[in-house]
């Protein structure tokens, strides 16, 4: 989900973004928007809200499998530990049929441990379907001694199949404050810059057959 930059379905910045297309027709709208590009790896494009009091993402990357095998990958959190960079603890509290409230900690180097507990929420959608996921208040265990608990975490997945269903565009946007001490400028100045490698490891929890890892979209 989330880099659990990461371990983030409402009506903000991204959702009225036009369906993956082109990267240039994506930089386009998103520049338009305030956004800048942050990088580009293994066909992963990165985009940063330049002027925002919070970390606000775009990126968008291709799957060599359908998007249901990409969305339960998504959603398997607790493989996510080993695999996702930085994430040191990811739990599942509590199951709905369309529904998740998951734990998750962060291990960050320089700066203290982050926790938040997760409502994860997904669906179908025209052409494709979607993963949502917000930090939530009063639920799930007390914050550790040491630890800074996010409070504004949040993120979408939008999936829609490539190549007659065989593949998955995903576009992924979080809104996140790190809290704590540290300056919302410093907290930016990298942000972004490890969503390819979410991606990446998102890849490696599909089917062998399907870990082609991302493309570049075509």
């Amino acid at each position: 989900m989330g880099r659990a930059i990461l371990s983030l379905a409402t009506a903000w910045f991204l959702v009225h973004l036009a369906v993956p297309g082109a990267a240039r027709t994506l930089a386009e709208r998103l520049r338009a928007r305030g956004y800048e590009p942050v990088t580009e790896e293994g066909g992963v494009s990165v985009f940063r809200q330049a002027q925002s009091d919070t970390i606000r993402l775009v990126a968008e990357g291709r799957f060599a499998a359908p998007p249901e095998r990409v969305r339960a990958a998504l959603l398997d959190y607790e493989r996510h530990v080993g695999c996702v960079a930085r994430l040191a603890e990811s739990r599942v509290l509590a199951r709905d049929d369309d529904s998740l409230l998951v734990y998750q900690r962060l291990s960050l180097p320089v700066v203290a441990d982050r926790d938040m507990t997760l409502r994860v929420t997904w669906g179908a959608e025209a052409g494709g379907s979607w993963i949502a996921y917000r930090a939530v208040t009063g639920e799930g265990p007390a914050c550790p001694e040491g630890v800074v608990r996010l409070t504004r975490y949040r993120g979408r997945w939008q999936l829609r199949p490539a190549d007659g269903g065989r593949a998955t565009v995903a576009r992924l946007s979080v809104d996140m404050d790190m809290g704590g001490s540290l300056p919302p400028r410093l907290a930016a100045a990298n942000a972004g810059q490890d969503l390819p490698a979410l991606y990446a490891a998102i890849s490696s929890l599909l089917d062998p057959a399907d870990a082609a890892a991302t493309t570049t979209r075509r």
